[in-house]
């Protein structure tokens, strides 16, 4: 089931790349927290409170209880997760509020685990077409990852969305959608050398009338 985690957060007044540069510099991480209804709340959290928290743990389904400092606590899914493509440090989060009473819909990754027998004994290829699947839950439902299990795969063979049997959700995705599949290694045909076959050098015409004048000329000198 997925992870709640406990953050504290601060409403921020300003707006901005300035704004947000300077909280980057303390390790604040701007964020704006959104709600059906409502109008959207600029928020800041604690850098360092966040990536501690949120170790190990897929943010796309992460649940927080967020402790605002007006307002009182707030349960929201993590919606958007920006981080830095150098050093890696989170730059920016969305959140959205969320009730327990209602289903949400998320993207869950899935976890393919086992070794295919068809990769194991044949040398065939293993696919996986798409990373993640969509679901509909409640928000105590929502699994931390899809598990799927490719042992008894042989080459020619797939597992689709249909084949699953998941409880308390609701697949969104389409049901004929492949999860895995383990496909023929690919041939390497062989490559036959190429015959090089010695052309006799074309003769150039100049040449060639060079070489009569001189067996004309000759002639006449006798």
């Amino acid at each position: 089931m997925a992870t709640t985690i406990e953050l504290n957060g601060r409403v921020r007044e300003g707006r901005g790349k300035g704004v947000a540069r300077k909280l980057r510099q303390v390790r604040r991480i701007p964020g704006v927290l959104y709600g059906k209804g409502v109008p959207p709340v600029l928020i800041d959290l604690d850098e360092r409170e966040f990536t501690r928290a949120a170790a190990g743990h897929s943010v796309s389904n992460l649940i927080l209880d967020l402790k605002m400092d007006v307002g009182g606590t707030v349960k929201t899914l993590v919606r958007e997760v920006q981080t830095n493509p150098v050093s890696g440090s989170v730059e920016h989060v969305d959140l959205n509020r969320i009730s327990l009473t209602e289903e949400i819909l998320v993207e869950v990754p899935i976890e393919i685990t086992g070794l295919a027998i068809g990769v194991k004994n044949s040398g065939g290829i293993m696919q996986t077409p798409i990373r993640t699947l969509a679901v509909r839950c409640l928000p105590h439902n929502l699994p931390d990852r899809i598990s799927v299990d490719v042992t008894a795969l042989e080459i020619g063979m797939a597992i689709h969305v249909r084949d699953l049997v998941l409880a308390d959700l609701t697949v969104v995705s389409d049901p004929d959608t492949t999860l895995v599949n383990v496909i023929h290694p690919a041939k390497v045909e062989e490559v036959k050398p190429v015959e090089t076959v010695a052309a006799a050098a074309p003769t150039e015409p100049e040449l060639v009338e060079k070489k009569k004048k001189a067996e004309a000329e000759g002639e006449e000198s006798k």
